[in-house]
């Protein structure tokens, strides 16, 4: 579930689930019963809640709540300040493990009588390091309903669930409060961790507790928004800006990357075509149902953008100027200017335009510590603002600065850190910088001049070429310089992380040479990750996005699509884990795309057909309707039509449509055409009898009459 846990975590639950397996319920035997607790032993309230962990529905509660609340009468201190001898648990531990059952008014009246009893429980950990809250903020096991489209077939038979998360939200996000009120200093410290470990029956990291919370919640159809209340409590917990920006410890993914994934997905859905009349009710009712999911996951965003202080969210504000304050993913950055274009010359209650906090923004840290080349980030987000407004670089901040005068001061890069394109916007505001007192800005400067002057002529003695590639990342003046190869360097070194590799691509999306290597960069790292399913989710999480922003910024370039279309197949094992989608994120459009731009070669055509045939066979009748729906059916015929001596064509166009038609029955396909089909299979034939001959025999029987 994208966290992990430790040995010591494991054999911990490993016991605990020993345990409270040999206490379960036989099928049809009665309701658990409350124990006798006759005595004054200090385990009683331990023991009533260890066995109330085995109660399903909030009826069967009910005797436990009358018991505990008798022993809570008795003002007993040793009740409340009992710990386990090897859980290291006490009673809060426990009862915040029933929140996954019952989040009633009686359990939270407990709840207030046990830390009112002893408040120095929140901050008592268990063997594995956690406090009450830990058990609180998410449930342990979510399981969530059937996902069954509008024709009754169930979207996602290998994932297929059938029962809910037996609490509400609402009720939930009560007992939370009271918790993080109670304790506000332990309860922020938690809420900002990004290693806490969930799942016991992984290996190693941790994520935040949002991000688990925003794991948890499934699809919220409901137009009242439950989930967004709860999010916005543990929002208002972490008191914390930085808070949707954190990445998990065990994979870097962010808070906001998988909510605007989960947000495409369900805007995806809502926009189903389905055979037949698109007006029929159901379908109707589908994609009305999506419409709200992805509004409500939409509004979780908007809540985790919104300003923590009170005092804060009573100035004007704009979701764009948040935005640029937390390292927003660069595809929902985009989608957040180009929605909120007014943000854009705006000033806030500060007097500041977005401009102006990205340009003070601090570079991001390296995910990867042996990374020593620029992060190109910054230079991302100025130049995505400058895209939609070029004027904002001549506005001025309350004090006074213009955005150049604020990326100086913060230690930025001169290219990577949008310095470069500060200056090319408003070259007047150096009026504001004394270049004695910056000479790494000086150089840079004179450095630009040169080249403007002449692409041509290389004048640099050996001292000064030495010098620029020495000068690489170190800060002078309030300027780290860097060179336009450095991307280039960059994404080709054999220990660069994905995250710069994608951070690359989406600074230089302009450059082709760019988008190229780094697209052949990640495909080399999952080759190598063959066997790891876990490392390629990792990589998928952020590469799709990029690798499929590559493809439409450089429709025409051949190598581009060629090479990307290779890391999308390598990325095909992750479609449908944590909200990745080849479907929404425009990987099999695409695709397709490709392959009808550049039909005469047969590279692009090859990578194309491999990885639609991948995508079909790792995502099943859904993923086959989509690429039928998108014309990549014919786009593959058309692709063994136009070489059709071309071995590598003709055996990966062949398997591709084996793919395809093998969910012909449950997937919405067109029939395998006979007059374009059967030519097809006599050339392959008689270029390649044996190798293609297995091919032939499986597509000619699936051929329409």
């Amino acid at each position: 579930m994208g966290c992990n846990s430790s040995k010591h975590q494991s054999a911990a639950a490993a016991e605990s689930s020993k345990k409270a397996a040999s206490k379960k319920k036989s099928k049809g035997s009665k309701p658990t019963k409350p124990p006798s607790l006759k005595g004054k032993n200090p385990d009683r309230l331990f023991k009533l809640f260890f066995q109330a962990l085995d109660c399903k529905t909030s009826e069967e509660l009910l005797p436990f709540y009358e018991k505990a609340m008798e022993l809570l009468d008795t003002n007993d201190l040793n009740l409340a300040r009992y710990r386990h001898g090897s859980t290291k648990q006490s009673p809060l531990h426990l009862l915040a493990k029933l929140m996954d059952v019952d989040c009633s008014r009686k359990l939270l009246a407990i709840l207030e009588k046990l830390i009112k009893m002893n408040p120095q429980a929140l901050t008592v950990a268990d063997s594995t390091g956690n406090i009450p809250l830990h058990y609180a903020v998410a449930p342990r096991v979510y399981l969530l309903e059937n996902d069954v489209d509008a024709d009754g077939n169930n979207s996602n038979k290998k994932k297929m669930i059938t029962k809910r998360v037996p609490f509400s939200w609402q009720a939930r996000g009560i007992l939370l409060s009271r918790f993080i009120q109670a304790d506000p200093v332990s309860s922020e410290y938690y809420l900002k961790r990004n290693s806490v470990v969930y799942d016991a029956a992984d290996a190693v990291g941790g994520c935040s507790p949002l991000y688990r919370v925003l794991q948890t919640l499934g699809d919220d159809f409901n137009s009242a928004s439950p989930t967004v209340a709860y999010v916005d409590v543990i929002h208002r917990g972490a008191n914390a800006i930085e808070l949707p920006g954190i990445g998990n410890s065990c994979d870097g993914d962010k808070p906001l990357s998988l909510l605007y994934r989960k947000f495409t997905r369900q805007f995806d859905i809502s926009e189903k075509f389905f055979a037949g009349d698109n007006s029929r009710p159901e379908v109707v009712e589908h994609r009305q149902k999506y419409k709200t999911a992805a509004g409500n996951t939409w509004k979780l965003i908007e809540v985790l953008l919104r300003p923590v202080d009170p005092v804060e969210q009573e100035k004007p504000w704009g979701i764009v100027h948040r935005a640029v304050q937390v390292e927003t993913p660069p595809d929902l950055l985009r989608y957040i200017v180009e929605t909120n274009a007014q943000d854009l010359t705006r000033v806030d209650g500060d007097g500041n335009l977005p401009l102006h906090y990205a340009a003070a923004s601090k570079p991001a840290k390296h995910v990867n510590p042996k990374a020593h080349f620029p992060v190109f980030y910054n230079k991302y987000v100025v130049d995505e603002l400058l895209y939609k407004f070029p004027e904002g670089a001549t506005s001025r901040d309350a004090s006074g600065r213009y955005p150049l005068t604020l990326a100086v001061q913060s230690n930025k890069q001169w290219i990577g850190g949008g310095i470069k394109s500060l200056f090319d916007a408003f070259p007047d505001a150096m009026q504001q910088i004394d270049l004695e007192n910056h000479e790494s800005l000086r150089r840079a400067l004179s450095m630009t001049e040169g080249n403007q002057a002449s692409d041509d002529e290389d004048d640099d003695d050996d001292e000064s070429k030495e010098e620029k590639i020495d000068t690489g990342s170190k800060a002078i003046d309030g300027v780290i310089k860097d060179h336009h190869h450095d991307a280039i360097m960059l994404v080709q070194q054999p220990d660069v992380d994905v995250s710069e590799v994608v951070t690359s691509m989406w600074a230089h999306e302009e450059d082709a040479g760019v988008q190229m290597l780094g697209c052949l960069a990640i495909h080399k790292m999952l080759v190598k990750l063959k066997n790891q399913p876990q490392e390629i989710l990792r990589i998928a999480l952020s590469a799709v996005a990029a690798v499929v922003n590559a493809m439409k910024a450089h429709p025409n370039e051949m190598i581009v699509q060629e090479t990307a279309c290779k890391a999308l197949r390598c990325l095909a094992p992750a479609d449908g884990q944590r909200e990745v989608s080849m479907v929404a994120s425009g990987a099999v459009a695409a695709i397709v795309g490709a392959m009808q731009a550049h039909v005469g070669d047969s590279s692009v055509q090859q990578e194309a057909c491999i990885s639609l045939s991948t995508i079909v066979q790792q995502g099943g009748a859904d993923r086959a309707t989509i690429v039928a729906s998108v014309s990549g059916l014919t786009a593959i015929l058309n692709a063994l039509s136009a070489h059709p001596k071309d071995f590598a064509v003709q055996t990966a166009g062949l398997q591709s449509l084996i793919s395809l038609t093998d969910h012909a029955k449950e997937a919405n396909l067109p029939d395998l055409p006979r007059t374009q089909t059967e030519p097809i299979l006599v050339n392959a034939q008689l270029n390649f009898p044996k190798e293609c001959r297995e091919a032939i025999e499986i597509l000619s029987r699936r051929m329409s009459a």
